[in-house]
């Protein structure tokens, strides 16, 4: 995906195989609580997803499109799936399913409501926001350059742009400056010769026995 198309369109899902896809059919109808469940199946179904995710979004955020290297990151369910106001039934529908930013997940959009006008099947809900998977970002919003900046500035095409832009706080002077200072650190990441590269990666992931 572009650096400077933030706000991501996902146009790949990760893919499960067949065990995996009746085991969580085996656990309808589902509630919010059975995304904790500790079962070995459970506990892989996870793993993969998230790394899946990752691959998927070039380990960027999929809302703020920043990186989400040395970050919380989280398992997101656009739609989310609290029991109470949430829409459990969607909590395994991998086209509800990203990687995000603890920020931007838990800060800003933690259990707000996404879905506009509900349908039991998920495809033809209405949503509130930009749908990382079925809108294109780009049609709603666009990121622009100003003063021989990179296109780290937002503005929106659409209502719904204008929305999301709000709500996730695309225009914020501070998201501006991480999505600056993220196109700095990939520039020079970049530099660095493979070996270099290989060293500085295996420092970020780093962990303390």
């Amino acid at each position: 995906m572009p650096i400077n198309e933030w706000y991501l369109n996902i146009t790949e899902l990760p893919a499960f195989e067949k065990s995996t896809i009746d085991y969580l059919d085996g656990l309808k109808p589902h509630k919010a609580k059975q995304w904790d469940l500790q079962t070995n199946q459970m506990k892989a179904y996870k793993t993969s997803l998230l790394e899946q995710l990752l691959k998927i979004q070039d380990n960027r955020c999929v809302y703020c499109g920043t990186g989400l290297m040395r970050q919380l990151v989280d398992r997101e369910h656009f739609a989310h799936k609290d029991q109470k106001g949430g829409w459990p039934e969607f909590m395994f529908i991998t086209e509800n399913l990203f990687a995000a930013c603890g920020y931007c997940n838990r800060m800003l959009k933690g259990i707000k409501p996404m879905v506009k006008r509900y349908n039991k099947n998920y495809s033809d809900c209405e949503f509130h926001l930009i749908h990382p998977y079925f809108d294109i970002p780009t049609k709603e919003i666009v990121f622009v350059s100003r003063g021989g900046s990179d296109a780290i500035f937002v503005e929106h095409i659409t209502p719904k742009g204008e929305e999301t832009i709000a709500f996730f706080e695309l225009d914020s002077t501070i998201a501006t400056a991480r999505r600056a200072g993220y196109i700095t650190e990939i520039a020079i990441y970049n530099q660095l010769s493979a070996d270099n590269a290989a060293e500085v990666k295996a420092i970020s992931h780093y962990r303390p026995a």
